[in-house]
């Protein structure tokens, strides 16, 4: 990202994050605008989408955010059972199949079998601009080099980072299909300012880069962009550490939402910052699983989605089942006017462990271990021991040097702030990080044992 691209006029609004210009730019008006947004949109599936039209009729007749509320829900499953009802694309799909420009799939990674979703030509150009929006605050500019570790296939993330960065007129280094020594060879011959990935992604391709003699410092990366896995604080100040850049997340969903970290990055004073919602993607709500009630400013809740420029494949308030942290419009350092979600902090409801009757979420043991200077990667495992008793059992990496002290430490401290006692096993630098595998794929640093001793298949 050289100086002198640094002035290139944006293609859009960089503060409100709008690309067509009567799009309002206050918190308040951005809200208003949205809500009617969905209501056009449920006004039209409930008069001729035959996959809506038996679940909105009636309507309310109010026109509120509480009445949009009382609206149904669409779920994964019924997506799932919709496209394969009416192959290939769902009842919902309503597009001739000249105006079919792309079809993507969700990995499918859930066990609950794969999402179909076509686009035309007006949804892409959408899809692309949500990408393109949080690659410019990432600091992508013309002539940017960035390497794209993501391969370009039937999911969304790839094909869509892809188009987005060439909007902006990157030198994108398409690198996805090819194994981790390959990507090495690559980044060290051309070079690169952005690298993008999933966390333990990006954290295979440092080990790699040190297996090759290459320091990931001294390449002249300027920005990571993850996406796809939580971490914590810990974990990014040491990410930027060995690569010697800026660490930006991207939060998104197949369904067509999306959020991104603003200008400087994740980490603000050392805390997880917020990513943003661009307004024209989506009418994003966060509620409490209980009471169905939106959660204050920095609360904890489901998010669910209506995309606002899903035309060929429509969706409404899609329940994502990704547990988040809300941030209110204004409540950024950087005075955004719009909302939010916690960097860091986007978990599945899924994924939640009881452990000895305790709710623990794998986030809080990533915030712990990797809070202990030293540790370079964990995983863990919720299991049975021989009597019976529920047992956790954390893996590390970390420096031979040090590997006894840092036992003790991750011990120590598992169970002071978790509350939990756990067998902890060090091994050395990079033998869980080459154990990643290759391209976009999110990858659970926790495996529940005791779920395959029930009959349960994991991801």
């Amino acid at each position: 990202m050289r100086a002198d691209l640094n002035d290139v006029a944006s293609p859009f609004d960089p503060v409100a994050a709008r690309w067509q210009t009567d799009t309002p730019n206050t918190a308040d008006e951005l809200l208003a605008w949205q809500l009617a947004h969905v209501w056009t949109i449920a006004e039209r599936l409930a008069a001729e989408n035959p996959f809506y039209q038996p679940l909105l009729s009636p309507l309310p007749a109010g026109r509120s955010a509480a009445d949009f509320r009382s609206l149904p829900v669409t779920t994964k499953d019924a997506v799932v059972a919709d496209c394969r009802a009416h192959p290939p694309y769902g009842a919902r799909s309503q597009c001739r199949p000249d105006e079919i420009r792309t079809v993507v799939e969700t990995s499918g990674t859930s066990g609950k079998g794969r999402e179909v979703y076509v686009m035309n030509d007006a949804d892409e150009e959408a899809a692309i601009a949500m990408e393109a929006c949080g690659f410019w605050w990432a600091g992508v500019r013309p002539g940017s080099r960035v390497l794209l570790t993501l391969p370009v296939g039937m999911t969304a993330a790839g094909h869509w980072y892809y188009e987005g960065l060439r909007r902006l007129g990157a030198n994108v280094l398409s690198v996805g299909a090819y194994p981790t020594q390959k990507k090495v060879e690559l980044l060290a011959r051309y070079g690169a300012d952005l690298v993008v990935g999933t966390p333990t992604y990006a954290q295979r391709l440092a080990v790699a880069c040190e297996e090759a003699d290459v320091d990931p410092a001294a390449l002249g990366v300027q920005a990571l962009i993850v996406a796809g896995e939580a971490y914590g604080a810990g974990w990014v100040q040491m990410m930027q550490q060995v690569w010697g850049a800026t660490l930006y997340e991207q939060w998104g969903c197949t369904e067509r939402a999306v959020a991104w970290t603003c200008p400087g990055g994740v980490l603000r004073d050392g805390r997880l910052g917020v990513l943003h919602f661009p307004a024209e993607t989506a009418y994003c709500e966060v509620l409490d699983p209980q009471t169905g009630e939106p959660v204050e400013d920095g609360g904890i809740g489901e998010l669910f989605v209506t995309p606002l420029t899903a035309i060929a494949s429509p969706l409404l308030r899609f329940a994502t089942r990704d547990r988040v942290q809300w941030i209110a419009p204004g409540s950024c350092a950087c005075a955004r006017p719009l909302a939010g979600i916690r960097a860091g902090s986007v978990q599945r409801y899924d994924d939640m462990l009881k452990i000895r009757g305790v709710n623990v979420w794998p986030a809080q043991f990533d915030e712990a271990v990797f809070a202990i200077d030293g540790v370079e990667n964990y995983r863990g495992v919720v299991g049975s021991a021989a009597d019976g008793r529920e047992e956790v059992r954390i893996t590390v990496e970390c420096a031979a040097a040090r590997a006894e002290a840092v036992r003790q430490h991750v011990s120590d401290v598992v169970r002071e702030r978790i509350g939990i006692g756990a067998a902890v096993k060090v091994v050395a630098l990079g033998e869980l990080s080459r154990a990643v595998p290759e391209g976009f794929v999110k990858v659970s640093r926790w495996r529940d044992e005791r779920l395959a001793a029930r009959g349960v298949r994991q991801p």
